[in-house]
């Protein structure tokens, strides 16, 4: 059993028993998570078959467009991928508060096929959430865009505008974040799951985002000392198609798998992090309504 606090902790102790939590549950993990990255891939292989070596051009993405089955196609795979995803993510989260609370695996597979639904309302509703944020915040960053625009030029504008969309996709993102736990652990709805998540989140926003940034700062570390040795072996020349300034099919299929990889080695340190910021918020949430519980009994 993977012994949790009991009382809420400084983010850098919730970020070490995070790495611990994905270290002890690492390989009954792996399986899972590359079998979730293959599946987040499918609609790359599938647009690197349809590309080959030809240049991925806003002209050829159009034409593609145009096509009827292209389009039904598309739609079906992507419904799919998300389908299970969700379920494949969910029995990482399964799994892994099996190890964190030494429980064993029983009817696992039908507690999730019976969250299933729930978790695809909920998935959906994040999809509008996020769509809706996007757009209020294009338009704020494009009124902000042009008068900046005016005084510092055209670029200062489109980097006010992208800045704004940036901010706005990881402050909702962050917000919403905590949902599927919602739903898995505590049996919350779709729209109580998202409820939840915000007000775990609430007041403890900061707290939650630099957790998450010293996370993804050590991901890019690990990621730029893994890539040194091979570009030392390896000649540019190698590397360079990959990461040229046009995609072609070819490449967007290398660089899927460059993902898969790293996506399947790091969601475990990844997901047992999230697990132990959940586990503290909830703690915190638990604290702060304590007194309000208190005076209404």
């Amino acid at each position: 059993m993977f012994q949790l606090d009991s009382s809420p902790q400084q983010p850098m102790r919730v970020w070490r028993q995070g790495m611990a939590l994905g270290l002890a549950s690492f390989r009954c993990l792996i399986a899972l998570t590359t079998m979730l990255s293959f599946i987040s891939l499918l609609p790359t292989i599938y647009m690197a078959g349809k590309f080959g070596d030809a240049e991925l051009s806003p002209e050829s993405i159009l034409q593609l467009f145009k096509q009827g089955h292209f389009i039904f196609t598309i739609l079906i795979l992507q419904s799919s991928v998300l389908i299970l995803s969700l379920f494949i993510n969910a029995l990482v989260i399964m799994r892994l508060d099996q190890v964190a609370r030494g429980a064993q695996r029983i009817h696992e597979l039908g507690f999730i096929l019976h969250k299933i639904v729930p978790l695809v309302l909920a998935g959906l509703l994040v999809l509008i959430t996020v769509l809706i944020g996007i757009l209020i915040a294009a338009f704020i960053g494009a009124v902000a865009g042009a008068v900046v625009g005016i005084i510092f030029g055209h670029i200062a504008a489109i980097f006010i505008t992208e800045g704004c969309i940036f901010t706005a996709l990881i402050y909702i993102a962050i917000y919403i974040l905590f949902f599927q736990f919602a739903i898995l652990l505590d049996g919350k709805g779709p729209v109580g799951a998202l409820n939840y998540s915000c007000a775990l989140v609430f007041r403890n926003w900061w707290r939650t985002f630099l957790v998450l940034l010293f996370t993804a700062l050590v991901i890019v570390g690990v990621l730029i000392m893994v890539a040194l040795p091979l570009a030392l072996v390896m000649p540019l020349a190698h590397w360079l198609p990959a990461f040229a300034a046009v995609d072609t099919g070819r490449t967007l299929l290398i660089k899927g798998v460059v993902k898969l990889i790293a996506t399947a080695v790091f969601a475990p340190f990844t997901v047992g992090i999230l697990y132990v910021l959940y586990h503290d918020l909830k703690t915190r949430h638990v604290i702060k309504s304590t007194p309000t519980g208190t005076v209404q009994a």
